[in-house]
């Protein structure tokens, strides 16, 4: 009696191991709201605010557009833990359009991904390189998932 107890719990155990994690939904708020990212075991929390994605008037010195530049502000702080913003992970969306953050084409305006500490915020505006629709959302996506949208 005790072996089938024993392998009934050992079933079970293996079971639950086994058991596909079920991916969250996206935090999703209208432009202007504050999105949380948590990560590392709730050990670090960055809270992010995207707002007023809208073409752009500005110029990026020696990038080469393909298309319109678009833009947006964005607001990140450091809720809990040191931070570091990670620029590349935005993109703006249209209807099965997606355009990356354009995080490599510095300037004085863009937001800045230099490390933050616990307490501390950080602003400037997030470029976007748009060649076919005009987008609609801002995303910010790890590479497999979208983490955070904002419409």
């Amino acid at each position: 009696m005790r072996m089938k107890a024993a392998a009934l719990a050992a079933a079970v155990s293996l079971s639950v191991v086994l058991a596909p994690v079920a991916a969250a939904d996206p935090s999703v708020d209208k432009f202007g709201g504050w999105n949380h990212l948590v990560d590392n075991g709730d050990q670090v929390i960055t809270i992010w605010k995207v707002s007023g994605l809208k073409p752009s008037t500005d110029t990026i010195p020696g990038y080469p557009l393909a298309g319109t530049l678009w833009e947006a502000t964005a607001k990140v702080r450091a809720a809990r833990g040191t931070v570091t913003p990670i620029i590349p992970d935005f993109n703006a969306r249209a209807n099965g359009a997606n355009y990356p953050v354009l995080w490599q084409a510095a300037t004085p305006q863009g937001i800045s991904g230099a490390t933050l500490q616990q307490g501390d915020t950080s602003w400037g505006k997030l470029y976007f390189d748009v060649t076919g629709p005009a987008p609609t959302s801002v995303v910010y996506n790890n590479g497999v998932e979208d983490l955070l949208v904002w419409k």
